[in-house]
């Protein structure tokens, strides 16, 4: 079988035989990840020449093109397999030098969208980034993050929850945009976490500082180490506490932290931590706090680990899963 990454540079040409595309099609079909890998690598290159992020992109691109198309007797005498092969490093470059790897490309579903990247995650999923100007971040299940490729441009936008590891610049501050609240930092390991529909938007410091501003308001409030904040947009409500942010952080390990968490605010964590759906009545749940770690269980054992502590029923079909309280006698 001929190398991946040269059949996937003759399909992008449009010069793969009948052969080579069933072949890749076999391949994608192996695992979501090779699937992923390949739409992003199409998608990126059949972008529109406005939409192109860099010149110098661009002009790698149009130079594969005119290689491709020249006359061979104008390659001084080497053969196409050697063209195609630099050209399929050539690809794997163009998104390497877009700020972003290639276990990004197969880890998250990703495009650029006016001049910004955006990275998602599924229910169940979590992948690591590595911003332009250095800064690392940590993406939890279901969470959206939007970032310019330009390394001066320090400014992502956040739906969901992520672990931030910011490269200290004194004259630029990096700003996360989340929900009705931005967090500003110089430098400095922080979580943010802030999910579409949710009232709270939570921000826990690590070290350094964060200035965190409210857009509602203007009101403003600066962050230590070992300390959270927690926003409650609907109430307009800020309560700063120290706290031990280390386990605001279990979650990238795979780890889910509770400490007296209302129940119905568990769920949602438990959907987007298993990629399932609950059905269950709210009014039911509505007094009962949850405290306990729950350590890389599959659901039926989360689930099981729950029944320790509140009495319940559960029914799972596939990824739907019926929940009742049990009824005390």
């Amino acid at each position: 079988m001929k190398d991946i990454s040269l059949i996937l540079a003759r399909i992008l040409l449009k010069v793969a035989n009948q052969d080579e595309v069933d072949t890749i099609s076999k391949w994608k079909n192996i695992s979501d990840k090779n699937a992923s890998f390949s739409n992003s690598l199409e998608s990126y290159w059949n972008l529109p020449t406005e939409e192109k992020l860099f010149p110098r992109l661009d002009s790698v691109r149009k130079r594969l093109l005119i290689r491709i198309n020249s006359p061979e007797k104008e390659q001084t005498g080497k053969s196409p397999i050697y063209f195609l092969s630099r050209i399929a490093a050539a690809v794997i470059f163009i998104l390497s030098i877009a700020g972003l790897s290639i276990y990004i490309a197969s880890e998250t579903n990703l495009f650029y969208e006016n001049n910004w990247v955006e990275v998602s995650t599924l229910a169940g999923q979590q992948s690591k980034v590595t911003l332009p100007d250095g800064s690392l971040v940590w993406i939890n299940a279901s969470t959206i993050l939007k970032y310019h490729p330009d390394k001066e441009e320090r400014k992502v936008s956040l739906e969901g929850e992520a672990y931030f590891e910011v490269t200290h610049s004194a004259s630029v501050p990096f700003i996360v945009e989340t929900g009705t609240a931005k967090v500003k930092v110089l430098g400095t390991k922080f979580n943010v976490s802030h999910y579409p529909g949710s009232k709270f938007t939570e921000a826990s410091l690590l070290s350094g500082k964060i200035t965190i501003s409210l857009d509602d308001n203007g009101e403003t409030v600066d962050l230590h180490p070992g300390e959270k904040v927690i926003y409650n947009a609907e109430k307009r409500l800020l309560a700063k506490n120290e706290v031990k942010v280390q386990n605001d952080i279990l979650w990238r390990q795979g780890i889910l932290y509770f400490e007296n968490e209302p129940f119905n605010d568990l769920i949602p964590k438990l959907e987007r931590y298993s990629a399932v759906n609950f059905i269950y009545d709210k009014n039911d749940f509505g007094n009962i706090h949850y405290t306990g770690t729950i350590d890389n269980l599959n659901i039926n054992k989360v689930l099981q680990f729950i029944n320790l502590t509140i009495p319940i029923t559960y029914e799972i079909d596939n990824k739907t899963i019926k929940l009742n309280l049990k009824k005390m006698r």
